[in-house]
């Protein structure tokens, strides 16, 4: 049997005072000239005389002379019991491997050892490798290992239009299914244009991530379109915004409403909250309890929740309930109005109109400000995880706000969606906060 080469290791091939075309011993008993046979140094197989290389192996066969004349294990001569003088005849070159570049090997190279993968092409990862155990694969929508269905991407998303706008939207640690929504679009100039929607399913309706997914969507895709400015001042723009902001509202709605077309008992429906920034002014706002912050680098500016909430909460707030109390009462998250089929008729939001300073457009969800919900205090959070990170992007500074609300337990899906303004002053101007008594049929938001 014949030893084949390892990979890097040249093959010691025995001497041989053979020339080309020449009979050596074994030709002469033959009767030698054309056609004699070459041994091959390397696999033993016989070659024509006249061969440069085996045409088994492929390793050279060509003729040099005194090719081992240095070899420091025998000095003085090539081999053991070789000639010590050139004159004694050339000697056959010791067989090289033919092998390929690197990751382009083959099974007919001499001294292969098994395929390499190219550096000029990376190796593709399975992302259908399972993410529970690490072994099994997804099959037909299971681990064929464990059994775990793969992570939905709604579990978690992050959405970063602009280096100035971003957001992240989590499941939380609670739920079974991330019932909240997000949709931001974003100019590249920072304060020049952005638009943030965020919308929460209700939890006691069938199927309210599909409500708050169609809502998000439907509600961007009408205030991404330009607005009128009529005399071309802030405040023209801003009515026109309030408009759209209507107008957005009803359309969502009626998204929601298409978007599931059995009849339930408790229809798709979702709450609403979306701000709009063009050239540092914002026009915000919201219906039902998922909420929009402006809070200010500036300490002589108050931090402010744009808009209300439409919640029992917020109405027991109205009579003079302290907030504490009130947003941790048993009907604390009861709302009293939301988008979907059964929605109340008045779907007209809350607006409010900011001219931006510096510092952070904040819209979220209650899964956020469940654990911190005075606008003061929020300030004071962002800038503490803003610091830790030094100077964060908002889309990071989104996730530190995330990860906060799961370390206080998680209870809710959280959405956290911040714009980074830097503008020429500040001023707010919101219409009276009407009231609403709880109604019989208020929904439990999720």
């Amino acid at each position: 049997m014949t030893d084949f080469p390892t990979a890097g290791e040249p093959p010691v091939a025995p001497v041989s005072t053979y020339a080309p075309g020449a009979p050596d011993a074994d030709d002469a008993a033959t009767g030698g000239g054309y056609g004699a046979s070459r041994e091959c140094p390397v696999c033993g197989t016989g070659n024509p005389a006249d061969s440069s290389f085996c045409e088994a192996c492929g390793a050279d066969l060509v003729v040099t002379t005194r090719a081992y004349a240095a070899s420091p294990d025998f000095p003085g001569q090539t081999a053991a019991g070789a000639p010590d003088d050139p004159a004694d005849g050339p000697v056959v070159a010791p067989a090289t491997p033919q092998t390929a570049p690197a990751g382009e090997e083959s099974p007919l190279d001499v001294g292969w050892t098994g395929a390499v993968p190219s550096s000029a092409v990376p190796a593709s990862e399975d992302d259908s490798t399972c993410h529970a155990c690490g072994q099994g694969h997804i099959v037909d929508g299971y681990c064929d290992n464990c059994g775990t269905p793969p992570p939905d991407p709604r579990d978690h998303f992050v959405q970063a239009p602009a280096p100035w706008v971003g957001g992240v939207c989590d499941i939380g640690r609670r739920h079974s299914r991330n019932e909240d929504a997000m949709s931001l679009s974003a100019t590249e100039a920072p304060g020049s244009r952005a638009v943030l929607v965020v919308c929460d399913g209700v939890s006691m309706a069938s199927d309210s991530h599909i409500a708050s997914l169609a809502a998000a969507t439907e509600a961007r895709a009408v205030l991404d379109q330009p607005f009128p400015r009529g005399a071309g001042t802030p405040d023209a723009w801003a009515a026109a915004a309030g408009r759209a902001l209507t107008t957005a509202v009803a359309r969502a709605n009626e998204a929601v409403m298409a978007a599931v077309v059995e009849d339930v008992p408790n229809p798709p429906s979702c709450t609403f909250a979306a701000a709009v920034v063009e050239d540092d002014v914002i026009v915000a706002g919201n219906v039902g309890d998922s909420r929009i912050y402006w809070l200010p680098d500036a300490d002589h500016e108050p931090a402010l929740q744009l808009g209300r909430d439409d919640s029992f909460a917020q109405e027991q707030m109205a009579a003079g309930v302290p907030r504490l109390e009130a947003e941790h009462g048993p009907h604390a998250h009861s709302i009293t109005r939301w988008l979907g089929r059964d929605a109340p008729d008045d779907l007209t939001p809350h607006l409010t109109t900011v001219t931006a300073s510096a510092g952070w457009l904040l819209v979220c969800s209650d899964g956020l400000w469940n654990y911190c919900s005075e606008a003061d205090e929020l300030r004071t959070l962002l800038r503490e995880h803003a610091a830790g990170l030094g100077d964060p992007t908002p889309s990071a500074l989104a996730q530190a706000l995330v990860d906060f609300a799961n370390e206080q337990g998680g209870r809710d899906n959280i959405t956290v969606a911040l714009a980074r303004l830097a503008g020429r002053g500040s001023s707010t101007t919101s219409e009276p906060a009407a009231t609403t008594a709880p109604v019989e049929g208020d929904r439990a938001d999720g």
